[in-house]
């Protein structure tokens, strides 16, 4: 009888062990069909390739770590997709490694940052580390604007700690970035935001930078007057003044628009 139950409690131990088992740290080909098609062309084919080197070319040098970023994105989708406790706490520990390596190694300026932040948000949201997904949800947007999935991500973090007002003034902010997404529009009506909604941001023209001006060839000179784009001869091209991004924040936090008051 002793012998039966140490057999029952082998199997239930060898299939406690196989739960836990962890998957490999590339992506399945299933979890891959969830990912960005960069990810494939940096983790599943050669450096090299015709894929690779069109995806290299596309987001440029820092694509050498994106595979940090699309594994990151991959832990968080097995983190949903874990039965246990201790698979859920073992695949956020992994994404936020992923992708904090990404902060640590890519450019401030390269495409995917946004996201980077935007994800590291979510992954603190999920470890219950407010401070961390506050700051994270801010710097996404800080760097794009128009990314409806952070503010719907943080205005959903306010309402879990019933800052209702908070998140309206976050999802406000947010559609007039977004005006059109609709995740946004639900939230504002479900907050008790008045319609219409919000004025959109009006969009600002990109303004090219202005080139040193030339000397005045003999051509130039020749130029009639009546002519209102003819300069005078060695007269200078004033420069256009320069944009002045405003800052976002305070003076000990520049990366938090919606930090709580």
């Amino acid at each position: 009888m002793n012998g039966m139950k140490w057999i029952a409690g082998l199997v239930v131990a060898c299939m406690a062990a196989a739960a836990h088992a962890r998957l490999p740290w590339v992506p399945t080909d299933a979890e891959m069909a969830s990912l960005p098609p960069y990810c494939k062309a940096k983790m599943k084919t050669n450096q090299g390739s015709p894929e690779y080197n069109a995806w290299a070319a596309t987001l440029g040098k820092d694509f050498q770590h994106t595979h940090h970023y699309c594994a990151g994105i991959n832990f968080i989708n097995r983190y949903y997709a874990a039965r246990t406790a201790l698979d859920k706490r073992t695949n956020l520990k992994d994404a936020e490694t992923n992708l904090q390596y990404m902060v640590s190694h890519a450019e401030p300026t390269y495409s995917l940052m946004p996201d980077v932040y935007l994800n590291l948000g979510v992954v603190y949201s999920l470890s219950n580390r407010p401070a961390q997904a506050i700051t994270n949800y801010n710097k996404a947007i800080e760097l794009n604007p128009r990314l409806p999935k952070a503010y719907a991500g943080l205005a959903d973090f306010y309402l879990q700690g019933k800052q209702n007002a908070k998140a309206l003034e976050i999802v406000t902010e947010g559609l007039r970035h977004n005006p059109e997404t609709r995740s946004l529009q639900r939230r504002y009506k479900e907050l008790g935001g008045k319609l219409p909604y919000p004025e959109p941001v009006a969009v600002a023209e990109k303004v090219e930078p202005v080139a040193e001006p030339a000397k005045a060839t003999a051509m130039d000179q020749a130029a009639p007057a009546s002519d209102p784009a003819a300069a005078s001869p060695g007269e200078a091209v004033p420069a256009a003044p320069a944009i002045v991004t405003p800052k976002i924040g305070s003076p000990t936090n520049p990366y938090c628009r919606f930090c709580p008051d």
